[in-house]
């Protein structure tokens, strides 16, 4: 195509992208999920008098993706996260805490449109296949579309230790904390550390597809890579006088706590 008469566009231009077919965006409060420990831990926690935790992690997400019987174009996508929850354990009611972690998951389930695939693509990350029957005298393959899921890091909002597992303990004040005095906790077998979070993630599902797309310049880098040849001093002095270091910030300036939203930081980076 020629180009048009401001100068701007210049041709269209045929992409290979992955094409968002659906996505939606959670806010989950995983309540009471059971924390598992190694043995050694334990029994740190089973001789603990109490345990606080303010740090949990995603470690690895998995899919299990599978297409909604008489819904084409729609699947359903089983993602089970893996945690790794950190706890400080105390010994007594004043003691020093020791840190130790554990692991715990969770599995949701949503439905999202994820338009249908029945051609045969050979990649070096190939994916996935399943066998569909539309009407067809054969089986064909089809292909599913692909997963994925951006979260933040969770937020801790309770956690608790149990004389007996939660599911088969009564709604009694007893099985709900463990004996404890200030300076020993009474032994009482095994306890059962339960966490609850809160997660915000977004899911969306995926498909390779050509996208005809208008095309302006080439996109050249407008900074020039310079080598710095400046010796320590001079480069100190180019540095600005870190004033908010050294002054105590108000309530409202301290905005990136983790318990505060997107909104309210009003685009400043926690890290400076």
């Amino acid at each position: 195509m020629n180009e048009n008469p401001n100068g701007a566009f210049k041709e269209a231009a045929c992409i290979d992208v992955s094409k968002i077919f659906d996505s939606c965006s959670d806010k989950d409060c995983l309540e009471d999920m059971p924390v598992t420990f190694s043995a050694a831990d334990q029994q740190l926690v089973n001789s603990s008098c109490y345990v606080k935790s303010s740090c949990v992690e995603v470690d690895t997400v998995s899919f299990a993706i599978e297409p909604v019987p008489f819904h084409a174009g729609f699947y359903s996508v089983d993602i089970t996260y893996a945690f790794t929850v950190y706890v400080d354990v105390y010994p007594t009611a004043n003691g020093v805490p020791t840190q130790i972690s554990g692991t715990s998951a969770f599995t949701k389930k949503v439905i999202l449109y994820g338009s249908d695939g029945h051609t045969k693509t050979f990649c070096s990350n190939q994916v996935s296949e399943y066998e569909s029957n539309d009407g067809c005298c054969c089986t064909c393959k089809s292909t599913l579309p692909v997963a994925c899921v951006s979260v933040v890091d969770p937020i801790v909002l309770d956690i608790k230790t149990t004389c007996r597992p939660l599911p088969t303990c009564p709604a009694t004040d007893v099985c709900l904390s463990c004996n404890c005095d200030d300076v020993q906790p009474v032994p009482v077998g095994n306890k059962f550390v339960y966490v609850t979070v809160g997660m915000f993630s977004i899911v969306q599902l995926q498909r390779r597809v050509s996208l005809l797309v208008p095309t302006f310049e080439y996109c050249l880098p407008e900074k020039e890579c310079t080598s710095n040849t400046d010796s320590p001093c001079e480069l100190f002095d180019k540095l600005a006088f870190p004033v908010s270091e050294f002054f105590p910030k108000d309530l409202e300036d301290t905005s990136c706590g983790c318990a505060v939203s997107d909104e309210q930081n009003d685009g400043q980076n926690c890290n400076n």
